[in-house]
């Protein structure tokens, strides 16, 4: 097909000052297109589409903006907050059939026809350049034909593009980002073989700006990198939260050890302390009474005592006297009265517990 007099178009990227990618088209025909960006998405901070339509508004070549997904991290179809959306990975063939409702557009029905390829020789078919087929990422052509009505007029789509797909290692799981990059041709069923082969013309003649896809690679390399020193930092910091989670268990661990020995030494000592004095007495301190409590001797008063004011009688006897000299006596005899006759004064001293 001769396209010497067609018209040159290109589209323009002002965030970088060049123009993303240049074609030709019949006269008569109109393109327009636009590139976004944003910053915030260091994942995928560009994005472009173009259109070239004929002026019957029947066919037109659509260059769409690359669809990028994500997996795990959140809800399907939700943004990433990076540029991706949450998508489950699938097979290429699935995940444009998942995307043909966005290609056939919003007053389209339901097709009545639509079958995938393979599409051996995308990077040529798409003038992808050997600069901008990455390492470890996995790319699969895909040729689809749709037949579906548009406001009641049947239309037919060819779509040609390439599926990618790439794994990395984060913090806490493999991170997977997958997407499409498609373009597609379309007219009306009435029309779609006049039209094919200028549709085609105009594809094969779309071709990137190589300047601008050199720079778009060094803006891919430098967010890369950052987000490489992010998860880096990431890591860095869940080890440090794990190192910390080990010393806080370590920690707990010793304090709960400290607890039950401290626990049983409290038992111990509970168990090993004398009781306490009878309530309403001047009794005898509680260590002596815990002698007492060791049998066959009987805490009592004593003036004289070194001992807490206390001394020990047998407690076996049935009455202790005992006189402001401290001596005593210890008798099973209730009726003898020690004070008879005697120059000191007795008195029956109060045994421990009585």
């Amino acid at each position: 097909m001769d396209t010497s007099d067609w018209t040159s178009w290109a589209l323009h990227d002002p965030q970088l000052g060049l123009p993303v990618l240049g074609l030709r088209h019949p006269p008569g025909w109109t393109a327009q297109g636009n590139v976004t960006w944003v910053p915030q998405h260091n994942e995928s901070p560009e994005h472009h589409w173009f259109q070239v339509t004929d002026p019957d508004q029947v066919a037109m070549v659509q260059g769409w903006p690359r669809f990028d997904f994500t997996w795990p991290g959140g809800a399907p179809g939700q943004p990433n907050g990076h540029g991706r959306t949450y998508l489950p990975p699938d097979s290429p063939d699935r995940l444009l059939g998942a995307v043909l409702p966005q290609l056939l557009g919003p007053e389209a029905g339901q097709p009545t026809r639509f079958e995938i390829y393979p599409l051996p020789d995308w990077a040529q078919r798409l003038h992808v350049g050997p600069e901008s087929i990455t390492p470890g990422v996995s790319y699969t052509g895909l040729y689809a034909v749709a037949d579906a009505p548009t406001r009641g007029t049947p239309r037919r789509l060819e779509i040609l593009g390439f599926h990618y797909t790439v794994s990395n290692q984060a913090v806490f799981s493999t991170i997977t980002n997958h997407g499409l990059l498609v373009m597609v041709l379309s007219a009306t069923m009435q029309r779609y073989d006049e039209l094919r082969a200028t549709l085609y013309a105009i594809m094969d003649g779309t071709l990137p700006n190589p300047a601008w896809n050199a720079a778009i690679n060094q803006v891919g390399q430098t967010n890369a990198a950052q987000f490489a020193a992010q998860q880096a930092s990431m890591r860095w910091a869940a080890f440090q939260a794990e190192q910390a989670g080990i010393a806080a268990v370590g920690q707990a661990a010793a304090d709960l050890r400290h607890t039950q020995a401290g626990n049983a030494q409290a038992a111990f000592n509970a168990m090993m302390a004398p009781p306490p004095a009878a309530t309403g007495h001047a009794g005898v301190s509680a260590q002596e009474a815990w002698r007492h409590e060791l049998g066959a001797v009987t805490a009592v008063e004593d003036p004289n005592s070194r001992e807490g004011n206390t001394r020990y009688v047998s407690s076996s006897t049935a009455v202790t006297w005992q006189n402001e000299l401290g001596e005593v006596i210890e008798t099973d005899d209730v009726n003898l009265d020690p004070n008879i006759n005697s120059g000191t004064t007795w008195k029956v001293v109060r045994r421990y517990g009585e």
